[in-house]
């Protein structure tokens, strides 16, 4: 017997700032998942966000995979005091020369499974595609001298 499929119910995404008593680092962003019927708590630096998922590196991570948890916040903190309206933290990662090893700790979230965020979540429109437009190389004349300048290099 075959089931029917109904409309799942979508709750919609709550994006709050920290609260005013909060002392901890302005770049941690608290994401409430709801996975297997279960509502997890979980600490995050928001490398992208858009209508669809949030890319985030996982800070509850860093301990099961060995990544020291004092160097990604300094990057996160570097990165949020100057750079946070330019780029991603990704970018910062990829600067600094540690992406291979914060990957280990990067989850993508589908939105559909969140319904809470606290904190910043950074949104970077990184699916654009710009179209360049070439000139078509044109065949030199028949008739046309070529003359070959060598470059002094003193």
């Amino acid at each position: 017997m075959a089931r029917k499929r109904t409309k799942q119910k979508i709750t919609p995404l709550i994006v709050e700032p920290h609260p005013k008593d909060y002392n901890g680092y302005p770049f941690i962003t608290l994401i409430q998942y709801h996975c297997h019927g279960v509502d997890q708590h979980i600490l995050t630096v928001v490398d992208n966000a858009d209508e669809k998922q949030i890319k985030a590196y996982v800070l509850d991570f860093c301990g099961p995979e060995q990544i020291d948890e004092e160097m990604v916040i300094t990057i996160a903190n570097e990165w949020y005091t100057k750079h946070r309206d330019r780029y991603p933290v990704s970018f910062e990662f990829s600067k600094m020369g540690v992406s291979n090893q914060t990957a280990k700790i990067f989850r993508t979230f589908n939105i559909n499974f969140v319904s809470r965020v606290i904190g910043p979540m950074a949104k970077f429109p990184m699916g654009e595609v710009k179209s360049v437009k070439r000139r078509r190389r044109k065949p030199v004349p028949v008739g046309v001298e070529i003359h070959k300048k060598l470059l002094k290099m003193d």
